[in-house]
């Protein structure tokens, strides 16, 4: 398994939807004394990071930002990581301009969860596999000549290693996806 590092803005839903999927069960053992054992408890998975980042504001004006760490603050300090705003800030905008669910007062605004739930999945694994993100993209040669080709595409799946090439449509809509993960 790779590194789940995940952050996000305060919504207390999202622990819960990360606590769902990527858990470990605690299994408590028996003390010998009498009544029902304590039940088996989901806790984050060893691996998890998770941190959040929480924006207090007054009549509109920002008034401070509060970093938490909700799981794996020891890793997260390991790796090196911290919680970046701008990153957070950038794929919400993203995620919203190129979803039209998600935008209110337009046509396109999604009432039925599960038509919603489909488009994004299909749209995540379109930014992932098929959509080059120029962040991410290496210069092959230093020419100045004009139309010579300067720099290799690379999309969040080849940086991650899942794939070596950038989807096409195609693929994107025909590939056989593993159920049992």
């Amino acid at each position: 398994m790779g590194v789940l590092c995940f952050f996000s803005d305060g919504f207390s839903c999202y622990f819960n939807a990360l606590l769902e999927y990527y858990h470990e069960i605690k299994i408590f053992p028996k003390t010998g004394q009498r009544g029902h054992p304590k039940e088996p408890v989901k806790e984050p998975h060893s691996e998890l990071v998770y941190g959040q980042m929480v924006k207090e504001k007054k009549n509109g004006k920002l008034l401070k930002i509060t970093y938490r760490i909700r799981c794996g603050a020891e890793r997260l300090a390991k790796l090196g990581f911290k919680i970046g705003t701008s990153f957070l800030e950038r794929l919400n905008l993203t995620i919203r301009q190129s979803l039209s669910p998600l935008k209110r007062k337009t046509l396109g605004y999604s009432k039925n969860r599960e038509n919603l739930k489909k488009q994004t999945v299909f749209f995540q694994a379109f930014y992932n596999f098929a959509r080059p993100h120029m962040s991410l993209r290496e210069r092959i040669c230093d020419s100045e000549e004009r139309f010579q080709k300067k720099w290799n595409q690379k999309t969040p799946g080849m940086a991650a290693g899942i794939t070596d090439h950038v989807w096409t449509f195609r693929e994107l809509l025909t590939v056989k996806i593993a159920t049992d993960l």
